[in-house]
């Protein structure tokens, strides 16, 4: 199994080796690009929507995102490791809020 963090690098590792990495802005751009395609995976299992018949798999788009979201990460001076204890710590913090009484946060 590949670590988080050593996705990351490899991540941007791939992307300077086969023609540099895109700016910030087209990075998001790309990421919002792959959100929209997971977006179509959810519209097709509710069928509300139909796949292209050459379509990638969920699985393809999920990990086309979070390799974008590795590039910007390291673009931005940060690391997929920092950030995912980030949101254990955060989620952490939520739970012991509603523990305490605390209203259900969504989202």
């Amino acid at each position: 199994m590949v670590e988080i963090e050593e996705f990351g690098a490899w991540a941007v590792s791939w992307a300077e080796e086969h023609g540099g990495l895109w700016s910030v802005q087209e990075n998001l751009v790309r990421l919002t690009e792959e959100v929209g395609e997971i977006a179509r995976h959810v519209n097709a299992q509710s069928g509300r929507k139909h796949l292209a018949a050459d379509a990638e798999p969920a699985a393809g788009e999920l990990g086309d995102a979070l390799f974008v979201l590795a590039l910007l990460a390291h673009q931005l001076g940060t690391s997929l490791d920092a950030a995912v204890r980030e949101v254990l710590r955060k989620q952490e913090r939520r739970g012991e809020r509603l523990e305490d009484g605390g209203t259900r946060h969504e989202g």
